[in-house]
């Protein structure tokens, strides 16, 4: 990722409709899917660490990332636990953590098999994982080149890549779905704007930030009783079973 771009998401990540929506979703899946949180949580590829402030009152929850800078804008947040390490070798014990979360992470990994893996050998077993990857492959614009994404993913796709990994998916479903079209719009406009790619953070006015995110709670508590059939991103919710083991595929 462009490191001005980690700036930009540190100043807006704590009121930006996009991000506040996605991190409301997450954390109500946390809570659906594990009423009764006792264990470590890990927030693997945790950027400006938004969300892992958020976990901190729940319990023990550590970052990761591979990124310094991301690592030194999360510290200014307050004393958070962080690490500094790729996904594909995580520095953690063999089921150290009963709950991890992987939010927009998985599509800038050239492989994202490998920090699968991983985080299937750091979850208890039962333990939860929760993901978020960006939807369709013909959203792509300068907003995915900024961002260094390598792919962008289909339902299909991402239960596939859970499935190898040795996960049984419990929840899986596309979010932001009556966004799609204004989204799809704002992103292929965004191939004719001069300049370097950047990712696509429209300034908004405050009522309308606050309108999206009201919006988007909507949608997380509709998303929460079906799997909505498209959408901008990708949610699922996915348990390590107590009996298998991943098995890495070569490269």
């Amino acid at each position: 990722m462009q490191p001005q771009e980690y700036l930009r998401m540190y100043q807006r990540e704590g009121d930006y409709w996009w991000f506040v929506a996605r991190r409301r979703l997450a954390l109500r899946l946390l809570h659906t899917y594990v009423p009764q949180l006792s264990g470590a949580v890990l927030d693997a590829g945790c950027g400006t660490g938004a969300l892992l402030a958020e976990l901190q009152p729940l319990g023990l929850a550590v970052g990761v990332d591979v990124e310094r800078e991301a690592l030194r804008l999360t510290r200014q947040r307050g004393a958070l636990p962080v690490v500094q390490a790729r996904l594909e070798a995580l520095p953690f014990a063999s089921e150290a953590f009963q709950v991890a979360f992987a939010l927009d992470v998985l599509e800038h990994l050239p492989d994202e098999r490998l920090a699968l893996c991983e985080l299937h050998r750091v979850l208890q077993p039962a333990g939860v994982l929760i993901v978020s990857v960006p939807a369709y492959s013909w959203l792509w614009s300068k907003h995915d080149v900024a961002l260094a994404h390598y792919r962008r993913y289909t339902a299909r796709a991402l239960h596939k890549r859970l499935h190898e990994a040795g996960f049984e998916v419990l929840k899986l479903s596309y979010a932001l779905c009556l966004l799609l079209p204004m989204i799809a719009l704002v992103r292929w406009l965004d191939w004719l704007r001069p300049g370097a790619p950047a990712a696509t953070v429209i300034p908004l006015p405050h009522w309308l930030n606050r309108a999206l995110i009201r919006f988007q709670d909507a949608e997380s508590r509709l998303l929460l009783r079906y799997n909505l059939p498209f959408g901008v991103s990708l949610v699922a919710v996915c348990r390590k079973p107590a009996s298998h083991t991943c098995t890495r595929t070569p490269l």
